[in-house]
């Protein structure tokens, strides 16, 4: 605006003219054009205020700092800087000069980033099946599994990042971090129908477990059914992709195929839905894994009467 007052000046306007204008009090143009006549600039005099604790170098250092190790908090920094430049320094002005550089304190994403080679696949996966007929689709069965827990991550550790950044690949976290007692969930769906809704109280998801309780009671079985054409498909959770699942599929010459990064977000059973949260909701929550296996089990009724 200052600039725009001088030039209007120079231009010939009166200052009453760029007072009404620019909409502000007489008294500053008229400052604003006394100080550029006299220094020939329209910038704005440095004042005197507090001189600045940290150096040009000190401030590299945090920024650095930050990018490097993201999760450091302001107070971790402060207490790094000031053990390397022998003076302190305080949170508040660690948190100033990242921000000065355009870092900010932002929670991770928590999804898998997708690299080069998951755009690669997706892409071919599209093009290998954009042709497919809704007969083909039909023999095609997705399964997908979820963990449900009693107590979740409370999400209060940052990082720094800047604007822009959200999804990258150094802002992103893969999970989230879960504490308590919990449930594994597992379905199955394809165009004609779907599997029951299958739930396992306690334990890691290994490779081992669902090859035991979910790959060749359940999905095997179901997979029969849909005849000699049926294929397989599932994300690439490790699981999925161990040596010991793929031995099986392959003894048990099950088509399989992988369709791209495990995805967090997905709801077995209301693929498509635009916001699923209303129905897969209890109303209060639960408190130990015997109410929440209770709770999941009513929303798969009702799910079930509604379809």
């Amino acid at each position: 605006m200052r600039w725009r007052a001088v030039g209007m000046l120079q231009a010939g306007a009166r200052q009453s003219a760029v007072v009404r204008e620019l909409n502000v009090h007489r008294n500053v143009i008229h400052k604003l054009w006394n100080h550029y006549q006299r220094d020939q600039s329209a910038s704005r005099r440095r004042g005197s205020g507090c001189r600045r604790i940290t150096t040009t170098a000190d401030d590299r250092y945090l920024l650095q700092s930050a990018r490097r190790r993201r999760t450091l908090t302001a107070r971790q920094l402060a207490s790094q800087l000031s053990a390397a430049a022998g003076r302190p320094i305080s949170r508040q002005t660690v948190s100033r000069r990242l921000h000065e550089g355009g870092l900010l304190a932002r929670r991770p994403v928590v999804c898998v980033p997708l690299s080069p080679a998951h755009v690669r696949a997706r892409l071919h996966l599209a093009r290998e099946h954009r042709s497919w007929t809704s007969e083909q689709w039909g023999h095609v069965l997705f399964t997908d599994e979820s963990r449900f827990n009693i107590q979740n991550d409370s999400r209060s550790a940052m990082i720094w990042r800047n604007q822009g950044t959200r999804y990258r690949a150094p802002n992103i976290v893969e999970r989230d971090h879960y504490r308590g007692d919990g449930l594994l969930v597992w379905a199955g769906i394809a165009t004609n129908g779907r599997t029951d809704l299958y739930m396992f109280v306690g334990g890691s998801f290994t490779a081992v477990r669902y090859h035991d309780e979910i790959l060749h009671p359940l999905a095997r079985p179901f997979i029969a059914t849909m005849g000699t054409d049926a294929l397989f498909m599932e994300d690439n959770a490790h699981p999925h992709r161990a040596r010991l699942v793929r031995s099986y599929l392959e003894s048990e010459t099950i088509p399989h195929q992988i369709t791209g990064p495990e995805s967090h977000t997905a709801c077995v059973g209301h693929v498509g839905k635009t916001d699923c949260r209303p129905q897969c909701a209890t109303r209060l929550p639960p408190r130990a894994p015997t109410s929440l296996t209770t709770g999941m089990g009513t929303t798969a009724t009702t799910t079930d009467q509604r379809h």
